[in-house]
């Protein structure tokens, strides 16, 4: 029998009103997505359900989803993914989710202060609306809140300032560098390539979450440093596990190991979830994932694997948190990476061009 899933984010629309330069989904909106009693089909084995779209609050029915999925999971912690642009819809949507689950968390996009952060998003004005957002939920007294920060070569410069704008908000910051993928992002143009840019930028933020009283932080200090590995070329510490811990579903049912390989393991409208899981097509999926070159790094895989070697995690996070405290940390480039970055420096400076 293969390893029951833990993980999964659950795309619950393509439809999207956000215009974000780093993803075409808004080009592509789904249609007959999933209804609520669809979901049903969750083995009770998950602990972490990310409901997301698009935009899932263009939906008039997440408190129904959310209801079907606690009732299949009931151990799970669900976390709501949204761009924050429709305030008063959200609270009132939230109001009637938080008394299915009064732990639910969300987690808003915010890619950059006032005006950069509508550039990024394509909406004017949005940065302001997403604040809005922010504190009606506060006001409703939910406590699980985060800003969620992807980086982009426009954006890099304003990850201090958000993260600095989650600390005088009071809410958790989470991030990724913006990836691809054809049937989910609908993209292959995100080539991040202001390397040292991000070095100098998260660097900072990967010393104060090191040196931070809180677990939780360190261990988003080790996938923060994942992550510019990863935007370094070097890929990931450990052999994914999507399609095993973790599963990515589409608006229609479509079952996927993850949000970048686009193989389908199978339909959740045309098979049970146990059919589809223990098929042979499923098996042979698995084996193309650990084989898989993109090494992606986002929190969705990441995370279960960082349970798989929380070992390797912990050795990690008490070598630097130590040196994190004595002032000798740092986010290191592999020497391939320097010397391709130093040798764009040089023709950008014969040229009189940007690198980047």
């Amino acid at each position: 029998m293969p390893t029951q899933p833990i993980d999964v984010v659950l795309a619950t629309t393509y439809k999207c009103n956000a215009r974000c330069i780093m993803c075409n989904i808004w080009q592509n909106p789904s249609e007959n997505d999933l209804l609520p009693h669809e979901y049903g089909f969750l083995p009770p084995s998950i602990r972490y359900i990310n409901i997301s779209g698009g935009e899932p609050f263009l939906r008039d029915d997440i408190p129904e989803i959310v209801s079907v999925v606690k009732g299949r999971a009931p151990n799970a912690q669900v976390i709501l993914s949204t761009n924050g642009f429709m305030p008063g819809k959200i609270e009132e949507s939230m109001r009637e989710v938080l008394k299915i689950d009064p732990s639910v968390g969300l987690g808003i996009s915010i890619d950059g202060r006032g005006e950069k952060h509508n550039h990024v998003r394509g909406i004017p004005g949005g940065f302001d609306k997403c604040m809005d957002t922010l504190g009606r939920l506060k006001g409703l007294g939910m406590t699980n809140l985060r800003l969620a920060f992807t980086v982009v070569n426009d954006n890099v410069d304003d990850l201090p300032e958000v993260y600095r704008l989650t600390k005088e908000v009071g809410v958790e910051f989470s991030m990724a560098v913006a990836q691809n993928s054809s049937f989910y992002f609908m993209t292959d143009e995100n080539n991040f390539g202001k390397l040292d840019e991000l070095k100098e930028r998260l660097g900072p933020i990967v010393n104060d979450m090191l040196r931070s009283s809180k677990p939780k932080n360190w261990l988003r200090a080790f996938f923060a440093h994942g992550i510019f590995r990863y935007a370094a070329g070097q890929g990931r510490p450990f052999v994914c596990n999507a399609a095993s811990d973790f599963l990515f579903v589409g608006p229609n049912g479509d079952i996927y190991p993850c949000n970048v390989m686009e193989k389908v393991l199978g339909n959740v409208r045309e098979q049970s979830f146990e059919e589809i899981w223990g098929s042979q097509n499923a098996e042979e999926i698995r084996g193309e994932v650990r084989a898989c070159k993109l090494k992606c790094w986002m929190v969705c895989t990441a995370r279960t694997d960082m349970k798989r070697h929380a070992g390797h995690v912990t050795r990690w996070i008490a070598e630097n948190k130590t040196k994190a405290h004595v002032g000798r940390f740092g986010l290191t480039l592999p020497e391939e990476v320097r010397e391709t970055c130093s040798s764009n420096k040089s023709e950008s400076a014969a040229t009189g061009t940007s690198g980047t």
